[in-house]
């Protein structure tokens, strides 16, 4: 965070985790905690935006790997690094595609070895998009045929 002067007009400008700058003027001395909130609350709705997006990303993902993919006994789809990051269709998907399975691996959607997979490098390396868990429904239906 940091104050700016200009001609009796103060900028105040916060940096997000992401790198996202919130600007607020406050008129003259009036520094009111009104002031404050407005600001807290353009920030808190900037990481909920960022949030938002990632869940949308994850799933556009799960879509690719569902179609790029080759289905596994246990229900998980399992695709190459390869495959995903020449794909045409992904290539206009994703602007970040690495960062996208950073995301989803770190919520354990899918799982991979490594931190970090590059172009070409791992290109064989396989990515795996877990099984989703079952309904409700039908894990009380399962547990009442055991």
């Amino acid at each position: 965070s940091f104050f700016n002067r200009i001609g009796g007009e103060e900028t105040i400008i916060i940096r997000s985790d992401s790198d996202i700058s919130v600007g607020l003027e406050v008129r003259g001395e009036d520094r009111s905690s009104s002031s404050v909130i407005e600001l807290k609350g353009l920030y808190f709705e900037s990481q909920k935006e960022e949030r938002m997006n990632v869940e949308e990303e994850i799933q556009k993902l799960e879509e690719e790997i569902h179609r790029l993919g080759s289905l596994q006994p246990d229900g998980s789809y399992k695709v190459t690094f390869g495959v995903l990051f020449n794909d045409d269709r992904c290539a206009n998907i994703f602007e970040a595609l690495v960062g996208t399975l950073r995301a989803a691996k770190k919520r354990k959607i899918v799982a991979f070895p490594g931190e970090l997979l590059l172009q070409g490098v791992h290109d064989k390396v396989e990515i795996t998009l877990r099984p989703s868990p079952p309904p409700p429904q039908a894990a009380v239906s399962a547990a009442a045929t055991s």
